[in-house]
């Protein structure tokens, strides 16, 4: 039987594919739609110009954290009225109080 801690992980990262999926479908179709043509390929190509290339970079980026947070949020509301409770937090390492405490302990 999987933990409480186990079981919101596999909840969150199927609904990360979901959102992934989702992103790549509105960044294709915006892009398509504004553009009017194919979104670049890899914007890292040479034969992508600068605008296009640090444009769809950007708004990747944005729409891709938009997504998520919205799909985590989603995923959050429905534990909740399934469970009761809300999700498991994070796990979160301590601070290290110096940069000589990492290297040395």
């Amino acid at each position: 039987m999987l933990s409480k801690r186990q079981t919101w992980a596999m909840v969150a990262g199927v609904t990360g594919v979901a959102a992934a999926q989702v992103t790549e479908h509105l960044m294709t179709s915006s892009w398509r739609l504004a553009a009017r043509r194919d979104p670049p390929a890899d914007p890292a190509y040479e034969d992508v110009d600068w605008k296009s290339a640090v444009l769809w970079t950007v708004s990747a980026g944005a729409v891709a954290a938009l997504t998520q947070m919205m799909a985590r949020r989603g995923a959050g509301a429905v534990w909740k009225r399934v469970t009761g409770q809300t999700p498991p937090r994070t796990r979160r390492r301590k601070r290290l109080r110096s940069a000589r405490a990492a290297v040395f302990g």
